[in-house]
């Protein structure tokens, strides 16, 4: 009886849709610039400048993006930041940011770059803005009660890089840059 129950069980899992199969499947193009290059049946034309770097603990690559589809004439704008993990593992990850998204990334930036320690009365605090093609600033507090900026991309083993405020400034410089450049190529 335990048999077959446990037969019944796995036939109905074996045979019906499960929740994270589909989760799974929609992560994988969080962006317009994702699911434009993902096109299948048509010649994708991907045209892109470097706009910059920023170099502390792991370099931080800034690149313009504008994606075309050949047959239509169809085209897709934004920019890439790829951060290269410095250390022992030299992972690095690349974000996708589509153009409608740049202006509150700038946004996220400028308020991290403000944040002081009194925005919480507890000892520590972290504030994170996030884009939909996983990339990440986060300010916070360490154990010194000093603040830290750190940057990061990808989904799975993210790869972070740590910047000053200075750097911070460089980074926000480079993705109003990115913006200005598609702008004059649109």
């Amino acid at each position: 009886m335990k048999f077959r129950l446990v037969g019944i069980v796995l036939l109905i899992l074996a045979t019906s849709p499960l929740p994270f199969a589909e989760s799974a499947s929609s992560e994988k193009s969080k962006t317009e610039l994702e699911t434009f290059a993902a096109q299948t049946g048509a010649v994708i034309i991907k045209g892109y400048s470097e706009i910059g770097e920023v170099k502390e603990m792991g370099p931080v690559d800034v690149d313009c993006r504008e994606f075309t589809n050949a047959q239509t004439g169809e085209k897709s704008y934004g920019m890439v930041i790829k951060i290269t993990e410095s250390g022992r593992l030299e992972r690095d990850d690349s974000s996708f940011i589509d153009l409608d998204e740049i202006p509150s990334l700038i946004t996220g930036i400028d308020y991290i770059a403000k944040i002081k320690p009194d925005v919480t009365k507890l000892h520590n605090f972290e504030a994170t803005y996030s884009t939909r093609g996983d990339f990440s600033v986060t300010v916070f507090s360490d154990s010194r009660g000093k603040l830290a900026i750190a940057v990061s991309s990808g989904r799975i083993g993210r790869a972070t890089a740590y910047l000053s405020l200075e750097q911070l400034a460089q980074l926000r410089a480079l993705v109003v840059g990115t913006q200005e450049k598609i702008e004059s190529i649109k």
